[in-house]
């Protein structure tokens, strides 16, 4: 017998109406988990499609052509750079027959399909073939898209037109050759003047000595003191023609190994001989031998040490240094690995003035009366052929230092 609905206890049916009331709170409470989770889902779709819009719109907006295709070198995609540049859309380029059709330079082309198929992008100046037969010279950077795992999944290509900057850079080129072409002219004018100034000098002498001597002409000591002096001229002429000759000829130096302490001392004492000028010698015992011509670097040296005697005429110190160098002082860019012997020629006379130190190596450039102004220009020629550097530092009041660099 069935009991009666007022029969069942109490307890019992608020036991099932907590049940009931916990599984609607617990189902309530999963509903507005799930709503929230799919307002979250829903905002990160929304995210998700606002960054790839932007990506899109950067990628169409991209001055540079960019295309991407697939492993079999069909186009999958061309932002309108691409499309403008070479007049292809993605349907048409796929329904040409040729292969390869947008490189004009068919090797490059198989180049760098090879290149990626190899894992490796490939990058460098080439000509392009547009849909109309024109050529475009683009730097162009192809590269390998692989997926998650690292497999190859496509070929992406950036092609950017050099041609307006090829222009410009070929413009900026014939503007340099046109301006070193002006220098060349300014120099062999400034050469010719010096020449020609030179010469009108010694001209003039020997033309003086020689109206002297006739006007002399009964007097035989007279006329052998302006005769004498007339050579001296005659042979200063003669010197200044083979300085302005071996600067233009620039012999090439017989190289050898060569002790350079001998060089050093040898000149030192040939400058300071008959002097009141004291010489100290700050040379390394095992000072390395350079590859170089005896004959060219005593002539550097002696030149150099003959203007430092000059420069002290009142009497001073000179001071020879010889010393080996793993890299260059600051401010003097030496190759890396390479050993270098320094030479360094110090005075103690009035120094050189801002002014004139820039111009100390140039032809002709001279403070002497009696002076050519080949001689540094020579010595600076002959450091350059030997491979080195020849470099001054100077400050008036307190003298000069010429430094010099040979390789070891």
């Amino acid at each position: 017998m069935p009991l009666s609905p007022l029969l069942v206890p109490w307890w019992l049916l608020a036991i099932l109406a907590a049940i009931l009331l916990g599984m609607v709170v617990w189902m309530r409470r999963r509903f507005q988990r799930q709503v929230a989770e799919f307002g979250a889902f829903r905002h990160s779709v929304a995210e998700v499609g606002e960054t790839l819009n932007r990506i899109r719109q950067a990628v169409e907006s991209a001055s540079d052509a960019i295309g991407i295709g697939d492993m079999e070198g069909n186009s999958l995609y061309h932002n309108n750079a691409h499309v403008a540049l070479f007049g292809y859309t993605v349907g048409e380029l796929n329904a040409v027959a040729e292969d390869m059709v947008l490189f004009a330079d068919r090797d490059i082309a198989v180049a760098i399909h090879a290149s990626i198929r190899a894992g490796f992008s490939w990058s460098g100046e080439t000509e392009v073939r547009t849909k109309h037969g024109r050529r475009v010279t683009c730097f162009v950077r192809a590269d390998i898209i692989r997926d998650e795992a690292g497999r190859p999944a496509g070929i992406f290509g950036i092609f950017t037109d050099v041609t307006e900057r090829r222009r410009l850079q070929q413009l900026l080129d014939k503007k340099a050759e046109e301006d070193a072409r002006i220098k060349r002219l300014e120099a062999m004018g400034m050469l010719a003047g010096g020449i020609a100034h030179d010469f009108r000098n010694l001209i003039t002498v020997m033309a003086g000595n020689i109206e002297l001597a006739k006007m002399e002409y009964g007097n035989p000591e007279v006329v052998l003191k302006r005769l004498t002096e007339l050579e001296r001229v005659v042979w200063r002429a003669n010197d200044v023609t083979t300085q302005l000759v071996a600067f233009a000829k620039g012999d090439e130096p017989k190289m050898k190994p060569i002790a350079v302490e001998p060089l050093i001392r040898e000149s030192a004492a040939y400058a300071v001989m008959g002097s009141a000028i004291a010489t100290e010698y700050f040379i390394a015992p095992d000072l390395h031998q350079v590859r170089g011509d005896g004959g060219q670097l005593v002539q550097v040296f002696n030149n150099i040490a003959v203007n430092a005697v000059q420069a002290m005429p009142n009497g001073g110190r000179l001071t020879m240094r010889g010393s080996n160098r793993g890299s260059g002082p600051a401010g003097i860019i030496l190759p890396d690995g390479d050993d270098w012997v320094e030479v360094s020629i110090t005075d103690t006379g009035a120094g050189i003035s801002a002014e004139n130190i820039t111009k100390i190596f140039d032809p002709f450039f001279t403070t002497k009366d009696q002076g050519t102004g080949f001689g540094l220009a020579t010595c600076a020629a002959i450091i350059t052929k030997h491979g080195g550097q020849l470099q001054v530092e100077s400050e008036v009041g307190r003298g000069t230092t010429f430094l010099i660099r040979l390789p070891a």
